[in-house]
């Protein structure tokens, strides 16, 4: 068997239906335990998640093997499905279609990392990133 080097990165975000505030501060600890649990499942290490009421952040390394198309449909599938479920949200939890990727070197993994952290602060204060947010250009 061969040796296969990879160093695949990958920072996704997706909203909620509408982009509407779905994503109560009461509940997202066990969102967000669910999301790093399913991230996990589906092979994907997980560096980094977060979300806000309308849109979830995720910054994962995968190996090559794996459908980045798949992997993230899978992930918010499972994601809403367990939510709606397991955290028991007033309104019920769904995602829009679609999502955003951009692939990290290495080198840029820490400033997302600090970036997905800072989220609140960062959206309060208006100072986001187009290509994080995956916002259009204006």
């Amino acid at each position: 068997m061969s040796h296969v080097f990879h160093q695949l990165y990958y920072h996704f975000t997706w909203g909620t239906h509408n982009r509407g505030p779905l994503i109560d501060r009461n509940w997202r600890p066990g969102f967000l335990k669910i999301l790093r649990e399913e991230v996990h499942k589906k092979e994907g290490i997980l560096i980094r998640c977060n979300a806000m009421p309308d849109h979830v952040h995720l910054l994962v390394r995968l190996p090559p093997t794996i459908k980045i198309s798949e992997f993230v449909g899978q992930v918010k599938g499972a994601s809403a499905f367990r939510s709606n479920r397991e955290t028991k949200p007033r309104f019920k939890l769904k995602w829009q279609d679609g999502y955003g990727v951009v692939s990290l070197r290495k080198e840029e993994v820490e400033s997302v990392s600090r970036y997905i952290d800072r989220q609140e602060e960062l959206h309060h204060k208006k100072k986001l990133s187009k290509l994080l947010e995956c916002l259009k250009a204006v």
